[in-house]
């Protein structure tokens, strides 16, 4: 059996002092952080990663300043939560057909690899040149006509309507699983054969 390392001075007082503040505040840090994000779990979620990072910090101080260094950490943390919160958001606003696709009734599991699959589609979009990934975003989520967008990119509506084309084509072969250099090859084949 493993004998345990016994921790030294600083860290066995650090780990006293945010056990009493646990004791002491952990309520009050949770109804804090629920008032910030209106979810019970992200509020103890955000808790208990500022504790963790109150037990990493390099020196410490009156109890008074881990209370207030504790709060501080989780209002952080928060505030990163709620900006994250907001950007997905916003791209499932954009994309909400396309999301709907992905995101059925169903378990769990099912819910992340379509999350997972909306992370790679984003990621796909963005290895297209840009005038392909500019058409793509006038035309899916400003849902701009293709002859505005031409007259925006200074393309004619017969181009725009091949970047969209191929646009599309690309990301649903990433989507499938293919590397990008094979991707682009396909696509190229595939343009080739309808010209």
């Amino acid at each position: 059996m493993a004998e345990s390392v016994p921790l030294p001075d600083s860290n066995r007082e650090r780990a006293v002092q945010v056990t009493e503040l646990f004791r002491s505040h952990n309520r009050t840090l949770v109804r804090f952080l629920q008032a910030k994000l209106h979810d019970p779990q992200e509020a103890r979620e955000i808790a208990q990663e500022a504790y963790v990072r109150l037990l990493e910090l390099e020196r410490t101080g009156a109890v008074g300043f881990l209370r207030a260094y504790l709060f501080k950490i989780a209002s952080n943390l928060a505030i990163d939560r709620l900006r994250s919160r907001n950007t997905r958001e916003r791209i499932d606003a954009h994309c909400p057909d396309f999301i709907e696709g992905l995101v059925q009734e169903g378990p769990v599991e099912r819910e992340v690899f379509a999350a997972d699959e909306m992370r790679v589609f984003w990621d796909c979009l963005a290895e297209l040149p840009e005038p392909y990934r500019r058409s793509f975003v006038l035309h899916r989520i400003d849902n701009l006509p293709t002859s505005e967008i031409g007259r925006k990119i200074g393309k004619s509506e017969r181009m725009v309507r091949r970047y969209l084309a191929y646009a599309l084509a690309y990301c649903r072969h990433r989507l499938n699983g293919m590397a990008p250099a094979a991707a682009v090859e396909c696509m190229d084949l595939e343009m080739k054969a309808h010209e």
